[in-house]
């Protein structure tokens, strides 16, 4: 009974209502009192996000882990397109019955590793892209989602990887000197660096505050 709650709460709009408060309350607290642990809150995600959009006029975010969709619902005023690709049916499916009435957002259901180089080669101009498709420290598709990004390279784009304190070779992560390599072939002028447990990699010269 419970468990059906739960998930029926989950494919509610309550939900980002809920998350909105909490994500709120998550950030007073961390920044107060910080965590011994690499846990950042959502909030900062979403903030981190929205930054680097403005930061790089990027109107185009690509999501891996959909997850519950807020990530969506947080974004969905910021962009004016937002793909976003879930492995899970279930996540998949809510996140597409949520947002069906926007026409900018798009949930893509499937591996990411598998849906994203489909994608990517129809992606011309440059995008954010949010690579958070992992599995805790077990698997990810991260290595897939590189390598499409790499084999089509658009010299704009914004690659942001969240969980960067798992990428250290474990289980199907590259590491950080792995990344930095594979980067500086396919994009010779990003730079690359980690903040908030967040993987960041950009072209400095394309972010409005160095014009």
């Amino acid at each position: 009974m419970a468990s059906a709650l739960r998930t029926a709460f989950r494919d509610s709009p309550c939900f980002h209502w809920y998350k909105n408060i909490s994500a709120r309350v998550d950030y007073a607290w961390w920044r107060t009192w910080g965590t011994s642990k690499p846990k950042v809150p959502h909030l900062v995600k979403q903030m981190v996000i929205q930054e680097y959009g403005r930061r790089f006029k990027l109107d185009t975010l690509v999501e891996t882990g959909t997850n519950y969709g807020h990530m969506i619902y947080a974004q969905k005023d910021n962009f004016r397109k937002i793909y976003s690709i879930e492995l899970d049916e279930w996540r998949a499916k809510s996140a597409q019955r949520k947002f069906a009435k926007l026409p900018n957002v798009e949930v893509l259901r499937g591996d990411s590793g598998v849906v994203l180089p489909k994608l990517v080669p129809s992606l011309k101009q440059p995008c954010l892209f949010w690579l958070d498709g992992h599995e805790f420290d077990i698997s990810t598709p991260v290595k897939l989602e590189l390598a499409a990004l790499c084999q089509y390279p658009v010299q704009g784009h914004v690659l942001l990887l969240d969980d960067a304190h798992w990428f250290d070779g474990r289980s199907d992560y590259p590491t950080l000197d792995e990344i930095r390599a594979q980067i500086a072939r396919a994009y010779p002028r990003h730079v690359m660096e980690v903040k908030d447990d967040i993987l960041r990699i950009y072209n400095p010269a394309a972010d409005v505050r160095s014009t």
